[in-house]
C-alpha cells in the first residue's frame, strides 16, 4: 500500500467531517431536543432562531434576528421593513418556547385530519434555525373544550392546544412594532415655534 493512501483517507475524513459540521450547523442537538421533551415545540431552541414567519388571515409577517447576546437585534421584514420591539418579540418567543399541548392524537385518520381543518391550515408559524426549522400549522376546526388543532412539522400526530396558543398564530406586524415616541414634538408644535409646552413666542407675549 502506498504511503500516500492513509494521508488521502485522512483528508477525505476531515473533508467529510467539515461537510457534516457545516450541514448540521444551526440545527438543534439531540440533547437540546431531549431537554424539551413534553413541550409543544420540542425542536425550538431560542438562541438558534434567525427568523420567524407568521402567516394568518392573508397577512404575512416576517421577523429577522441578527447578532447574539447584547448585540442581538430584531427587525420587521414583512409586510413592511422596519424596527421591531425586542421586548415584544421576547415575550412572543417565550410563549412558544414553553407552550404545552393539552393532548395529542397520535394516529388520526384522514377523515379526522379533514374535520380538524388541517388539510388546508388557516395559519402557520415557522421558526428558522440555520438549516433547520420548527413549524406549527393551525387547523380551522375547534375542539369541544375550546382551543385549536395543531400539527407540528411533518408529523402525522395532531395536537390539541389551548386558546393562548391559538392566539399566537394571529399576531400582526403591529404587535411587534416599536411603540411611537410620545414625547416627540408634533408638526403643530414645530409650526407654532418653540419647544412643546413652552408657550407662545416672546413677541406674542409682549403684545
Amino acid at each position: 500500500m502506498s504511503a500516500r493512501v492513509p494521508v488521502i483517507l485522512l483528508l477525505i475524513a476531515v473533508a467529510l467531517g467539515a461537510y457534516i459540521f457545516a450541514f448540521e450547523r444551526g440545527l438543534p442537538s439531540r440533547s437540546e431536543i431531549d431537554s424539551r421533551a413534553g413541550l409543544l415545540l420540542e425542536g425550538l431552541v431560542r438562541n438558534r432562531i434567525t427568523r420567524v414567519r407568521i402567516t394568518s388571515a392573508g397577512e404575512r409577517v416576517a421577523l429577522r434576528r441578527e447578532g447574539e447576546g447584547f448585540d442581538e437585534t430584531w427587525s420587521l421584514e414583512e409586510p413592511e421593513p422596519g424596527a421591531a420591539d425586542p421586548e415584544r418579540i421576547e415575550d412572543y418567543l417565550r410563549s412558544w418556547e414553553f407552550a404545552i399541548p393539552v393532548r395529542t392524537l397520535e394516529a388520526p385518520s384522514p377523515e379526522d385530519v379533514a374535520s380538524f381543518g388541517l388539510d388546508s391550515p388557516t395559519a402557520e408559524v415557522v421558526f428558522e434555525m440555520g438549516r433547520g426549522e420548527a413549524r406549527a400549522s393551525l387547523g380551522a376546526g375547534t375542539p369541544i373544550d375550546g382551543g385549536g388543532y395543531v400539527r407540528i412539522g411533518g408529523s402525522d400526530a395532531v395536537v390539541v392546544v389551548g386558546q393562548d396558543v391559538v392566539d399566537l398564530f394571529k399576531r400582526s406586524a403591529e404587535s411587534f412594532a416599536l411603540p411611537g415616541d410620545a414625547g416627540a414634538p408634533t408638526l403643530s408644535d414645530l409650526v407654532d415655534g418653540g419647544e412643546p409646552g413652552a408657550g407662545p413666542p416672546a413677541e406674542d407675549v409682549q403684545r
